[in-house]
């Protein structure tokens, strides 16, 4: 039976990395999140079937790798509307919050975004879901939510995890269901970025002494704390809806408090 495998960036990603390397031989989809995408390239020598992000800090290395390619991508790449796509930055952190690509111009600042998004725009595999915020919502309380999708986010100090706020809002949209987790652990560290760029380097500096541009830092944990009282309390609502396992092994995952395992063997195995 298909199943998606949902990928995040924690560090479980390349303690599994072997046995994800024969995915790609059998029949399963992958959603990315995140530098997820780079470890699908980089790692695994595959381009996934999707690309969702929230903040654009993250994107933006991996919008320039699609924009910049002479290979043909054919990733599904998710642009939540109008905060990828529209908003100004200065309505963004109304909506959202602050990034570094707006608020230090990071990769080229927020007119670089929108060039990549809108450049975007023309291929035949984007995907504009069309949201709200919470935090948006609460500022304007009569608006008409209609058939939008509901980002969580209330406040500059609210980090929420991005399995249950962003996420599974997004799957629920496109009627994915059937899914199977890893790299949302809550330990164990981040696959990052290592382009050299100022936010990154300010909060990694140990990343001045290493060459490869995406590397696992395992003492990248900041906000952990805080996505596991949200998962606590948002994702035994989800599963009422979703069929979830996780590859990842019970003593390497918070999530083993609300998921079952599963092998990666019994999805290379076809189960």
């Amino acid at each position: 039976m298909s199943k998606t495998i949902v990928m995040s960036s924690g560090g479980a990603l390349m303690r599994y990395k072997n046995e994800l390397k024969k995915l790609p031989k059998s029949k399963h989809k992958f959603f990315t999140f995140s530098s997820s995408f780079m470890f699908c390239v980089n790692e695994l020598g595959i381009y996934p079937d999707y690309f969702s992000f929230i903040d654009p800090n993250s994107a933006m290395p991996i919008l320039e790798h699609i924009c910049n390619s002479k290979e043909k991508i054919k990733t599904k790449i998710i642009f939540l509307d109008p905060l990828h796509t529209k908003l100004s930055y200065k309505d963004y952190i109304k909506w959202y919050g602050t990034t570094p690509v707006g608020r230090i111009n990071n990769f080229g600042g927020w007119k670089r975004l929108h060039e990549l998004v809108n450049k975007l725009q023309k291929n035949n595999n984007i995907i504009n879901i069309p949201c709200y915020t919470t935090r948006y919502l609460n500022n304007n309380p009569n608006t008409i939510i209609s058939n939008k999708v509901i980002i969580y986010k209330n406040s500059d100090t609210d980090n929420p995890d991005k399995l249950t706020s962003v996420i599974l809002p997004l799957l629920d949209r496109l009627k994915i269901y059937d899914i199977s987790l890893i790299g949302f652990d809550c330990v164990g560290g981040r696959y990052i970025h290592n382009l050299g760029d100022e936010y990154t380097l300010s909060k990694c500096p140990e990343l001045k002494n290493i060459k490869e541009k995406f590397v696992v830092l395992p003492g990248a944990n900041r906000g952990l704390e805080e996505s596991k009282q949200s998962i606590s309390k948002f994702l035994p609502t989800w599963l009422k809806k979703f069929n979830i396992t996780n590859l990842v092994e019970d003593q390497y995952t918070f999530l083993k408090n609300f998921i079952p395992y599963q092998p990666i063997n019994t999805l290379i195995n076809g189960k």
